[in-house]
């Protein structure tokens, strides 16, 4: 999984910034206009141990409103 733009990679790429190409990790690739589409739903799968390390090392970077997504996320997912 990564994140890329112009073919360089990057570490982060957060809401409004220009847009990237993201490599997805599953067990059958999904192909771009067949099975994945522009309009379809993505989500990052996280855990306690991410949600920790987010607040641990990253509490500064984040956003309130990245917060707040996490906050559904956890739901979502149900995460402890």
């Amino acid at each position: 999984q990564s994140i890329e733009r112009d073919h360089k990679q990057l570490p982060i790429c957060k809401k409004g910034q220009p847009s990237v190409a993201v490599k997805i990790e599953a067990a059958n690739q999904p192909l771009y206009g067949r099975q994945l589409e522009e309009k379809d739903v993505l989500y990052s799968l996280i855990s306690r141990t991410s949600i920790d390390t987010l607040k641990e090392y990253y509490r500064a970077d984040v956003t309130m409103e990245e917060w707040a997504l996490v906050k559904k996320l956890k739901v979502l997912f149900d995460v402890p």
